[in-house]
């Protein structure tokens, strides 16, 4: 019986293995099954991305293809029309001719923009027209030469893209000079220049350019060259400063001229004159925007909702009444914010509702805003009319190890005045010297810098304990 029984178990024991061995060989092959799943799945998609990337490079190149067939057929076009029919509806050639600046054309079932512009070349051959100084004279495109060119509209100069509709990249753009048969010859009109800078001085490309007179019946529009400028000619004469020129970009500040009023008749950019056989020079400037944000408290630092805000900007569109060229007014969110956005960079006052008082400004007002920047500001104003306030300190910096005198001017200031000068890491700048103007709306300090670390200090005013603190009041180089 036991013998019988040992023998069953060493042939159960031999299934055991068996059915072991079984089972590793069904793993092995699961996982064999998996991974030549994953190597063909890689493998397709592979192939379907190439395949992918083939057929967007094929329908792209078609779209190129047929982008460029068209901007040629335009071209070959205009050139077998008359010279004197060369001029766009829009455009900056007179007579404005019936060629559409924009138009919409399916090729292919593709939809495509194709824009045409056409323009006088001032070529250096025969001199140019733009007084540079010095007995030297300039053309549009920044040739100079010493021969002035008094008729600078050698040829015209013909430019067409081709765009898909919906989007903003140009698949080709051709250019062709095309010339009269007969040269150039005086006339009863006259030319305008309109150049397009930034605040560095620097020439704006691709400006839009549009220049109206009602008189006239003159409308059209043009985009800045390279150099930031476009050229108008055989425009009718007119001296009662009939035409108006507004630029614009997209992402920039616009910058115009304004017609004289009998309520303000001192505009600082009065639209310009054209005279028979002169040069009218006008020169506009623009630079991209920018945004303010002002945090709002008051005395005591609590932030303030609700609040309404008003930048005018230091620009002036007239004198005499000054009319600034920019007011923005916003109210601040509940925690004391206010963002003016995408606004024009200049200099800004900053203004509180009525009853409000302004305590200081940091940054001083007027508040400098540069070109393409985010500016932080802090507006500390009260209710309390006897609360010192801060306007002006100057000078704003000094050197270190020297001496200087610093007044601040303001109101409310009491004859104890104090005034410090603090830095985290550094010990407190006491004046050597302090007097309070007896009217209390100027304080003169005595500051001696020697050892004093360079950067941002802030400026801290104690009147009768009431305290103004100038956050970076005070610079040392």
């Amino acid at each position: 019986m036991t013998k019988y029984q040992f023998t069953k178990s060493k042939h159960s024991n031999r299934n055991s293995k068996f059915e072991i061995r079984n089972s590793r060989t069904r793993g092995f092959t699961l996982i064999e099954v998996i991974i030549d799943a994953f190597v063909i799945t890689v493998i397709f998609g592979a192939v379907i991305g190439s395949f992918l990337v083939m057929l967007n490079a094929t329908n792209s190149g078609k779209i190129r293809t047929l982008a460029s067939a068209l901007a040629n057929e335009q071209l070959e076009y205009l050139r077998n029309l008359s010279y004197d029919s060369l001029a766009t509806q829009n455009g900056t050639i007179l007579p404005q001719g019936g060629i559409p600046d924009t138009q919409t054309i399916t090729r292919g079932n593709v939809s495509f923009t194709l824009n045409t512009t056409i323009i006088f070349v001032d070529d250096p051959f025969d001199g140019c027209a733009i007084d540079a100084g010095a007995k030297f004279w300039s053309c549009t495109d920044g040739a100079t030469t010493m021969v002035n060119d008094v008729v600078p509209i050698d040829y015209k100069r013909v430019n067409v893209e081709a765009l898909k509709v919906g989007t903003p990249t140009v698949l080709i753009k051709l250019s062709s000079n095309i010339a009269a048969k007969a040269a150039e010859t005086s006339s009863q009109t006259g030319m305008l220049l309109a150049k397009v800078i930034d605040s560095q001085g620097l020439p704006v490309v691709s400006a839009t350019v549009t220049i109206t007179n009602t008189v006239t019946n003159v409308s059209m529009t043009g985009l800045t060259n390279d150099q930031g400028y476009v050229f108008v000619a055989n425009l009718p004469p007119d001296n009662q400063n009939g035409y108006n020129i507004v630029v614009t970009k997209q992402g920039y500040s616009s910058d115009y001229t304004t017609s004289r009023t009998t309520q303000n008749p001192n505009q600082t950019q009065p639209d310009v004159d054209v005279n028979i056989q002169q040069v009218t020079i006008q020169t506009l400037t623009i630079d991209l925007l920018a945004t303010l944000v002002v945090t709002v408290t008051n005395e005591a630092g609590t932030p303030l909702a609700g609040q309404n805000i008003v930048a005018t900007s230091d620009k002036i569109t007239a004198n005499n009444p000054d009319t600034p060229k920019n007011i923005y007014n916003l109210t601040t969110d509940t925690s004391g914010v206010v963002s003016f956005s995408i606004i024009e960079w200049d200099s800004y006052d900053l203004a509180p509702p009525s009853g409000y008082y302004v305590v200081n400004t940091s940054p001083y007002q007027r508040v400098a805003l540069n070109p393409n920047s985010t500016l932080p500001v802090s507006l500390v104003i009260t209710t309390n009319s006897g609360w010192p306030r801060l306007v002006t300190v100057s000078p704003a910096s000094g050197t270190s190890g020297s001496t200087v005198e610093i007044v601040i001017d303001g109101a409310n200031f009491a004859n104890t005045s104090t005034v410090l000068l603090r830095r985290a890491g550094s010990s407190d700048i006491i004046p050597t010297q302090t007097v309070v103007d007896p009217n209390q709306k100027s304080i003169t300090v005595t500051i001696d810098l020697t050892g004093a670390t360079a950067g941002s200090w802030d400026l801290l005013l104690d009147s009768n304990g009431q305290v103004i603190t100038q956050i970076g009041g005070f610079i040392v180089s």
